[in-house]
């Protein structure tokens, strides 16, 4: 869910009405994520190829990476 969490996050950066989530690379899970938890999102936009964005992306708790890894989006076709 915190991966979904963070496509959420960087569609909502690159896309004014909607995109699709289209792929996972690389993730990690470095810990549980206990209910209470606060964790902060970074998305970073690493490339685009022709309406695909590659993004790397981390999530952590009190600054310690629990969660990273690279998605990708893809725009709406009009």
């Amino acid at each position: 869910m915190v991966v979904e969490a963070m496509a959420q996050f960087a569609g909502g950066l690159v896309f004014e009405s909607r995109g699709f989530f289209t792929g996972v690379d690389r993730c990690e899970v470095l810990r549980a994520i206990e209910p209470g938890d606060v964790v902060a999102i970074r998305v970073e936009l690493e490339a685009e190829f022709g309406g695909t964005f590659r993004f790397s992306g981390s999530g952590s708790i009190d600054g310690v990476d629990v969660v990273r890894g690279r998605f990708y989006l893809s725009g709406a076709q009009a």
